[in-house]
């Protein structure tokens, strides 16, 4: 344990050191931040999952790092995103079916599962975000389902994505105070702090998504682990039934020949 928060002190004095490089080459900076646009535009486009009668309710495994999480989340609404111009779709909006958001630490998290950190919640609109926190950090559940409104007789396919943030106030960036008579290098320094506030946020970011990624593949071991057993197994049963049914039958066939 001792090990790993020196790693995680070291990757901090890596950030700091990457801030203060940024900080005087301005050719750097303006391809850093031709990047970090084109970056935030690939990322504003977001994936969905389909929710229906089959297959109401779906759920997906965070690793909750101990701050505050936003889950911004946006139900697909065909009218919006024009298919073509002047086509409406049938109304197929929120309208058709109950969304809800349940966000709770399953039974083998290091998280304590309480009423405080066990939120359900109906989403009203079509796009928004959802605020949880909780007490430590470890493994959660983020699961959305669809239910049908009393009156309908079942609820509408539903298109449902979202990204998964940590939220972080402004107060996390405190900037220097400093008098300074150049007008230019005061815009200078606003804009330096804000490239800060968002590298600072991606940096955020990357980690929560590389520990992400790391209970995935964990997962994924499990599961290939279960498969290969499986694989095995279903190699030897036939063999195990074959040899049974042989026994069985040889002792039978014996014991016809003895009767008569």
């Amino acid at each position: 344990h001792h090990h790993h928060h020196h790693q995680r002190s070291s990757t901090l004095q890596q950030q700091q050191q990457l801030l203060k490089t940024l900080y005087f080459d301005p050719k750097t900076m303006l391809r850093l931040s031709i990047i970090l646009s084109t970056c935030l535009a690939t990322v504003m486009s977001m994936p969905y999952f389909a929710l229906d009668m089959r297959n109401p309710k779906k759920c997906v495994v965070v690793d909750y790092p101990g701050t505050n999480l936003e889950i911004v989340y946006d139900i697909f609404d065909a009218n919006k995103e024009r298919m073509a111009a002047g086509v409406r779709m049938p109304d197929a909006g929120a309208n058709q079916s109950k969304v809800t958001i349940e966000i709770f630490p399953p039974d083998g998290s290091t998280i304590k599962r309480t009423r405080d950190n066990h939120m359900v919640q109906t989403l009203s609109s079509l796009e928004g975000a959802v605020k949880y926190s909780s007490e430590g950090s470890g493994v959660i559940h983020i699961c959305v389902m669809i239910e049908e409104l009393p009156g309908r007789k079942y609820a509408r396919p539903t298109l449902f994505g979202m990204r998964i943030k940590e939220s972080s106030g402004a107060e996390d960036f405190p900037v220097p105070e400093r008098k300074v008579d150049e007008k230019g290098q005061k815009a200078a320094r606003t804009h330096l702090s804000e490239l800060e506030k968002v590298l600072t946020n991606m940096i955020r970011e990357t980690n929560t998504l590389l520990k992400n990624a790391d209970s995935i593949k964990d997962e994924e071991s499990k599961f290939h682990k279960k498969s290969v057993e499986m694989n095995s197994a279903s190699r030897w049963w036939p063999m195990m039934h074959v040899v049974v049914l042989l026994v069985t039958g040889f002792t039978q066939a014996n014991h016809i020949i003895k009767f008569f």
